[in-house]
């Protein structure tokens, strides 16, 4: 089952975390802090389980920061979490003094193909509107010739469908992308570079 937008809010965002979070990302109105919250807490949810990096937009990282500022409630959302581990942050700053140049590193499509078939079994089709907090989703959209829609399909979740809601508990165990589906998407994704080629 999918989890909604407004699930992800009902089970993480406490109305304390509202307002602050209101303060912080003034002068955004309401619906776009709800979009970066939502987003957010489905980048969290996914490093739960998936090893490496999970490239997300400024905005995202953010958001992220100004959590984990409120140290005891960063730590209640980690606990919240599948899995309910700690959620570590490292800067590519950081990371450089070990990975000269980490930032602009390829991923291995494999891991690509991993985040974006997360995405769509967890939280339903991409939309327009937060494809932007994504950058995997826009670079395989723009290497690909793909818009929304055809990624939805080639993602095999149709637009079109209104997602369940999603009604388990907050530590439910995220549906990973099993190895097969990765690597059937993996080799559709490769055909479809060597056509745009």
């Amino acid at each position: 089952m999918i989890i909604t937008n407004s699930r992800l809010r009902e089970l993480f965002v406490s109305p304390q975390l509202r307002f602050y979070f209101d303060k912080k990302l003034a002068p955004l109105n309401r619906s776009e802090i709800d979009l970066q919250l939502e987003e957010t807490l489905k980048f969290l949810n996914m490093a739960t389980y998936i090893s490496g990096n999970i490239p997300v937009s400024k905005e995202i990282d953010e958001v992220w920061h100004y959590w984990i500022l409120e140290t005891q409630e960063y730590q209640r959302l980690c606990l919240k979490l599948p899995g309910g581990k700690f959620i570590h942050h490292t800067s590519n700053d950081f990371l450089n003094y070990v990975e000269k140049d980490i930032a602009n590193q390829v991923m291995d499509l494999p891991h690509q193909v991993g985040i974006l078939s997360s995405y769509v079994l967890n939280f339903g089709p991409f939309e327009v509107d937060r494809i932007k907090y994504w950058p995997v989703t826009e670079q395989v959209m723009r290497r690909c010739g793909m818009d929304v829609a055809s990624l939805n399909a080639w993602l095999g979740m149709p637009a079109t469908n209104e997602p369940s809601v999603q009604s388990l508990p907050s530590r439910r165990t995220p549906h990973r992308p099993t190895s097969s589906r990765i690597a059937a998407k993996t080799r559709a994704y490769q055909k479809t570079l060597e056509r745009t080629n």
